[in-house]
């Protein structure tokens, strides 16, 4: 059986591409790093790592070997973590820029006052990035928006947006659409709407947060399509108007998605809870 120390030794050698820098991260002398590996070759019977020069590379066995071990340390800690599941169990919860803005806040507070010894770790991105760690277990939930597409996962409808034009306040303005990077469902929902009245193709800025764009528009930079209820909570509403969108596009549903295999923790289960109770 393998032992999870060289498991756990074989990854921070293949992250870091380095005997010595993989000792340094995981807290131990360079020939422990050394025996352990040759252990695990041994193990397995094949070279998991060549050198050329000072680099340290993986060999074919060992890039096999490193998608299998990521799952395997992955599952390892779930376990751990639901074996463990009390009032204590942390929640890796992703979410959209907007969503975590505007929806969050008092949901974050509820589930705090419920587990108030429970660490929440927050990562925003796109929805498609979301998808994809929730998928990969590196998250254990996320609000998204747009079509999932995964039956590996479970969803839980959350919350309905209405998504509106915001552009510079007093101006006939059409110029460069503000939005996040590729995989945002609404950037996708903007980029239909424009395509659908002609103006596609159109030159795309994109940003990294929700305040960074909307501070733009009010700066005459472009317009952006956001939830309308982004826009009237932002500290720039005195700088821009607020269009709606044709009835087609201006509707958007988020969802809270986590893995179908996986066990909700109690954390999870009463953010579930807490979306099924409301209207």
């Amino acid at each position: 059986m393998i032992d999870t120390r060289h498991l756990e030794t074989f990854r921070a050698i293949a992250e870091r591409g380095s005997f010595s820098q993989a000792a340094t991260a995981l807290g131990c002398v360079q020939s422990n790093v050394t025996a352990r590996m040759r252990k695990l070759e041994e193990r397995l019977g094949t070279a998991l790592f060549e050198r050329d020069g000072r680099a340290t590379r993986l060999t074919r066995a060992g890039e096999v070997l490193d998608g299998y071990a990521g799952r395997i340390l992955a599952l390892i800690a779930e376990a751990e973590a639901v074996v463990a599941d009390g009032e204590r169990a942390g929640l890796r919860l992703g979410a959209m820029e907007n969503t975590a803005a505007t929806r969050l806040p008092a949901l974050i507070k509820r589930l705090h006052r419920r587990f108030p010894d429970a660490p929440l770790a927050l990562t925003t991105g796109p929805s498609d990035e979301l998808i994809a760690a929730v998928a990969a277990r590196k998250l254990d939930a996320a609000f998204v928006a747009g079509r999932i597409g995964n039956p590996a996962l479970c969803r839980v409808a959350a919350f309905r947006e209405t998504l509106v034009k915001v552009v510079p306040k007093g101006q006939a303005f059409t110029g460069p659409l503000l939005a996040f990077r590729r995989g945002c469902s609404y950037r996708a929902q903007a980029e239909h709407w424009l395509r659908d009245t002609g103006a596609i193709p159109v030159s795309v800025i994109e940003m990294g947060t929700l305040d960074g764009i909307l501070g733009c528009v009010t700066a005459g930079l472009g317009i952006a399509v956001v939830p309308r209820r982004s826009a009237e909570l932002s500290a720039y509403g005195n700088g821009f108007d607020i269009e709606d969108l044709p009835a087609a596009h201006r509707h958007s549903r988020t969802s809270l998605i986590w893995r179908r295999d996986r066990k909700p923790t109690k954390s999870l289960r009463e953010l579930i809870d807490i979306l099924g109770s409301e209207d």
